[in-house]
């Protein structure tokens, strides 16, 4: 039988393994409130009608709620876990921990899911981004949202197993070990698909920018930042899988790094969508990347000077452009002729607006 203090030992170093990981997803979440707070402020602010602006934004509410259910779930199983531990003086201390584990297994089995919700939101934002971008070609939307409909099945099925073995998998980090690696792989491969689908699209812009002398356009920055923020989270997602593969429980300090990085992952599947769409309406240009329609840029009248960007003057009627309500496939038309498509225009002249390029353009002079 374990002496008092070796019991004490034992409690404190349960405490102190979840203690640092929860502390370290109390401040992500703050830091994720703040991003959140400006991001509900500016879409209030500045509301956009299109139907893709109203489905995003009722998902960052849904990840909002997933969230905070998360810093919650951690947040009350802290405190109980503390109070339990140092003030249950109507249980014996070598019982504490047994009577605690019975008598709040559903915190723990409810502590998994929000995880899980937050990384099937972000997955499915990130291929629902380039299924738009890509939504004139049927066979590159079936399958990304295949692979998209296999990510949510596989982190519902994941969290189901984890959930119910969720006591026994607090004392021991290796139980269903093998169903997180491949929701956690799922979900890399899910961004990995969706960012490189945008970096198609990404390198093909900037190849048709080049060759018409098109310079630092906004819908070409956007892009760049969807694929350098898809980038990232898929570095985070591989570190995060290693971990958990080769954490066994057994080294005190490998464990513990797994469960910091588990709890940053789980707000950085939140913080990195919404500070994306912050950036991508600060420039103005979110609505002509995430809707339905597909307008083709035209040019402004050859009066019209052209607006510096980036600090250079371009001197290709391409460098001052406007959006328009023709269709794409009038680009795609061998016959047209770019010189011509300023008569087509028939408004004042404004401030160049991004430019989008044309789903059937394949970089060819």
């Amino acid at each position: 039988m374990s002496s008092p203090e070796e019991i004490v030992l034992s409690y404190g170093q349960s405490l102190y393994r979840d203690f640092v990981p929860h502390n370290v997803g109390y401040a992500f979440y703050g830091i994720y409130l703040v991003i959140f707070a400006i991001y509900f402020w500016t879409t209030v602010q500045r509301p956009m009608p299109s139907v893709a602006s109203r489905l995003l934004f009722c998902a960052m509410l849904l990840l909002f709620l997933s969230t905070t259910a998360q810093y919650a779930a951690d947040m009350l199983l802290s405190l109980e876990q503390m109070e339990a531990y140092l003030t249950w003086i109507s249980v014996p201390l070598a019982n504490r921990r047994t009577v605690w584990l019975q008598t709040h297994a559903a915190l723990y089995k409810t502590q998994r899911w929000p995880t899980a919700f937050n990384f099937v939101i972000s997955d499915l934002i990130v291929i629902w981004r380039a299924s738009v971008i890509f939504s004139l070609s049927r066979w590159i939307q079936v399958s990304l949202w295949s692979v998209g409909l296999a990510d949510v099945g596989v982190w519902l099925c994941a969290a189901s197993i984890t959930s119910r073995d969720a006591i026994e998998r607090s004392q021991n980090p290796s139980i269903d070990e093998t169903f997180n690696t491949v929701a956690n792989c799922m979900s890399l491969a899910t961004n990995l698909v969706g960012t490189v689908a945008i970096g198609v699209k990404a390198w093909n812009q900037r190849r048709f920018m080049k060759q018409h002398a098109i310079w630092g356009t906004n819908v070409s920055r956007l892009l760049l930042l969807l694929v350098e923020t898809g980038a990232f989270w898929a570095m985070i997602q591989l570190a995060f899988s290693l971990l958990q593969q080769i954490n066994d429980g057994e080294n005190a300090q490998l464990d513990l790094a797994t469960a910091v990085v588990a709890r940053i992952t789980t707000y950085l599947a939140a913080i990195l969508p919404t500070a994306t769409l912050i950036i991508a309406r600060s420039q103005r240009s979110v609505d002509y990347v995430f809707k339905f329609s597909h307008p083709v840029a035209t040019y402004i009248s050859t009066n019209h000077d052209p607006e510096r960007l980036n600090g250079e003057t371009g001197t290709h009627p391409l460098s001052s452009i406007r959006m328009s309500n023709i269709h794409f496939a009038e680009v795609g038309n061998a016959e047209w002729d770019p010189k011509r498509a300023s008569s087509l225009d028939t408004q004042r002249p404004g401030a160049p607006e991004p430019y989008i390029l044309p789903p059937n353009f394949r970089g060819e002079p």
